[in-house]
């Protein structure tokens, strides 16, 4: 081949790679646009990201970004006197002043555009922010990043999504695993409890959170998630920050779903300076990563661990499993993060159907031969029981931790619970395993004496009085009964037709093989509430729903950073404002974007899992005065997707909102304590389908989560070939963990 030849050849190849090159920079700016109005917020991120460390950072108007008044060491008594120094020289030139000026003002002024007005500078005296550098986080980041990012990338291929979301990290936490936020999100993807339960376990024994591996799945089925919601990649990134229901309430309250417009126009009350930039940050972390060798010169990046995995079949000290395998503890416990304290600690066993990890350079032979090493009689078939508290009335944290022996931290901590004020009476408290019991007995000498399985304490009664939320299969899990004997035993010929203070009988009890719990109190009194309306059934296609959603039997425990060890009294009322407590609601319901609210014609949407009972409860009234104000026949059943109108005579619509948002959390805790979304599966409907059939009989969806899926599907008019998208789940303790 002559060199004429070859050279060209080589500039074909060049223009090859130059055009797919461009092809796939066209692709990831079709998917991740870059609208012009955000440039500018774009350009303030990637300066924080590569001009200002942690010890320093920019003094900015927090509206618009194109304004960065100067730089300042973080400090700060110099940042307020800065910030008041720039404050006063923008009153100055609010007033209309444009001579004279100091250098200062001047300065100022030079950084706006020469049309800027009075009422605009006025404005930006109570807008200066002090923003703090990250370009030797982003560095440390970035080397960490190494371990993580080729197992990030397999998942985003898997799952065909656009791969620049691996870079999500920098954003979250510089790819830290064990990052904590201020709002008690945890670990390397930064997740709030409430939505992380929907695809991994998170309880006091185990939190996947921690788990850089488990969690990357987690974080791209959110994501994915969000962009099924929202349909477009902007709005799935800011709602992984604002949830994606505040961001369906954005596109609702602004009519548009481009990204520059919600920035822009959007008022929601929690969408602050965090969730505004989200997405600008995210495109300026982008920059960067592509240009580090530039910025930051050739760094040398973590290596990925090369991990031997294997399934606990049964129940083993986390001791033992370390002894046997023949690694210290401390490298055990570094290799597997999602195990809480409570297991390093000797408290709580590793559980069985856990996937252990360990680098495969710590052992010493081969896996099956050092598993073999642990003792039969260090494999337990069940897990070291829990010793519970249930709360009484006058009881404090510190009052607790005083009588057990233990402190207000390992109370907290043991138990998830971020705000020491929000324990109630009658809530299930775990108390340390080291723990006094009442009785004398220690908790080595419980769970020793424990036997191999345990059945539900119940009332000596054969009776139970149905609770608010309680539903005919959380009666029968509580009580280890199958539906159908429970049907029969009260002759009830429909799993909904139950009711807050009915009385159940109940069948003979059969074994259980559920964890054994031992109280060192009385157990929790079963309290009966006041007699409502007995719920009718929500229409689904014109067919009654016959699997009614999972209700909480008791207070859901909180996750999120370790609290001191406080002597606080314990709270029996909330004492914040009913718009605070909407406010923690929308948090806690942030994957969920269905509309809560109440519009201002006092109608709402009904929403899947809702009866006229309920609402007749939350608002004070009977069903009868609903069916009257809506001209409703007896007969004629409430529909999902349809508004009704309400009357707010006697509770405001804020109370109505606050009662309704705190029944669904209660409903989606209950369910995600008990199953995990472990994948999606799109259903081509066929003729006579009928959706709530396969929800219930083939996938075992209920319909709110079925609806949350499907938030523009029109139950009562699907089409033959219209495509439903059905979440796939998996019982908690039959998931296993994801690893690298």
């Amino acid at each position: 081949m002559s060199l004429v030849s070859l050279q060209s050849l080589r500039k074909c190849a060049l223009l090859v790679v130059v055009s797919l090159m461009a092809t796939l920079t066209a692709q990831a700016q079709e998917l991740l646009p870059r609208p012009a109005a955000l440039e500018p917020a774009i350009k303030f991120w990637t300066r924080v990201y590569t001009e200002v460390d942690t010890e320093s950072g920019f003094l900015h108007d927090s509206n618009n970004l194109a304004i960065v008044y100067q730089r300042v060491d973080y400090d700060r008594p110099e940042i307020e006197r800065q910030r008041t120094r720039i404050q006063n020289a923008l009153k100055v030139l609010a007033s209309g002043k444009r001579s004279g000026l100091s250098d200062l003002e001047q300065q100022v002024l030079s950084l706006w555009p020469n049309s800027v007005s009075n009422d605009t500078l006025s404005t930006a005296a109570n807008n200066v922010r002090f923003q703090l550098g990250q370009s030797d986080r982003f560095v440390e980041g970035l080397i960490r990043s190494g371990a993580y990012r080729s197992h990030i990338d397999s998942v985003v291929r898997a799952k065909n999504l656009p791969i620049e979301l691996g870079a999500l990290p920098h954003v979250e936490s510089s790819f830290h695993p064990g990052a904590y936020s201020s709002v008690a999100a945890a670990g390397m993807w930064q997740f709030m409890r409430a939505t992380g339960q929907r695809f991994m376990r998170i309880d006091h024994i185990v939190d996947e959170r921690m788990d850089p591996y488990t969690a990357t799945y987690a974080a791209m089925s959110l994501l994915e998630y969000n962009y099924r919601i929202l349909g477009t990649w902007p709005l799935a990134l800011t709602a992984y920050n604002h949830g994606t229901g505040g961001m369906s309430r954005a596109v609702r309250d602004t009519g548009s779903n481009k990204i520059d417009d919600i920035i822009a126009n959007y008022k929601g009350p929690s969408f602050g300076f965090a969730s505004r930039n989200f997405y600008p940050q995210f495109l300026a972390v982008l920059d960067v990563e592509r240009q580090a060798q530039t910025l930051f010169g050739v760094l040398q990046l973590d290596a990925s661990p090369q991990y031997e995995e294997f399934e606990m079949d049964s129940f083993v000290e986390a001791q033992t499993l370390a002894d046997a395998l023949g690694v210290t503890l401390e490298h055990l416990r570094f290799d597997n993060p999602a195990l809480r304290p409570v297991v390093w600690e000797g408290g709580k066993r590793i559980p069985k159907g856990f996937v252990v990890k360990v680098q495969k350079e710590q052992l010493r032979g081969p896996i099956d031969n050092l598993l073999a090493r642990v003792p039969n009689n260090e494999r337990f078939p069940i897990q070291t029981p829990d010793i519970a508290y249930v709360i009484q009335k006058g009881d404090s944290l510190s009052a607790i931790a005083r009588r057990f022996k233990t402190s207000v931290a390992q109370l907290t901590s043991l138990n998830q619970i971020s705000n020491s004020h929000r324990i109630s009476i009658g809530q299930r408290l775990l108390l340390p395993q080291d723990t006094e019991a009442t009785t004398g007995q220690t908790s080595a000498q419980i769970a020793a004496s424990a036997p191999a399985s345990s059945a539900p304490t119940r009332s000596n009664e054969d009776s139970y009085s149905v609770r608010r939320g309680d539903t005919l299969s959380s009666i029968a899990k509580r009580f280890d009964v199958s539906e159908l004997s429970l049907l029969q035993a009260n002759n009830i010929d429909h799993p909904d037709r139950i009711y807050p203070g009915q009385e159940l009988q109940l069948p003979g009890q059969s074994p259980s093989t559920a964890q054994p719990v031992v109280y060192v109190s009385s157990p929790e009194p079963v309290v009966k509430p006041a007699q409502v309306s007995e719920p009718e059934p929500v229409e689904i296609a014109m067919i009654e729903e016959l699997m009614p959603p999972l209700n909480a039997d008791e207070a859901a425990l909180e996750g999120g950073d370790e609290a001191g060890d406080e002597a606080l009294a314990l709270s029996f009322e909330d004492t914040r404002s009913i718009e605070q407590r909407n406010e923690q609601l929308l948090n806690d319901l942030a994957a969920d974007p269905s509309d809560y609210g109440v519009a201002e014609n006092n109608t709402i949407e009904i929403q899947a899992s809702e009866t006229l009972g309920h609402y007749a409860e939350w608002l004070g009234l009977v069903s009868a005065d609903i069916r009257r104000l809506n001209k409703m026949p007896n007969s004629q059943p409430v529909v999902i997707g349809r508004r009704l109108q309400l009357d707010f005579s006697k509770v405001s619509s804020a109370e109505f909102e606050l009662k309704r948002r705190q029944y669904h959390l209660e409903e989606q805790q209950e369910f995600f304590r008990q199953y995990r979304i472990e994948n999606v599966d799109e259903y081509k409907v066929a003729k006579n389908d009928n959706i709530a059939n396969l929800a219930r009989r083939k996938y075992s969806v209920p319909m709110w989560l079925l609806q949350q899926y499907n938030p523009e599907l029109n139950f009562r008019q699907v089409q033959i070939g219209q495509t439903v998208v059905f979440p796939v789940l998996a019982p908690v303790q039959a998931q296993s963990n994801s690893g690298a």
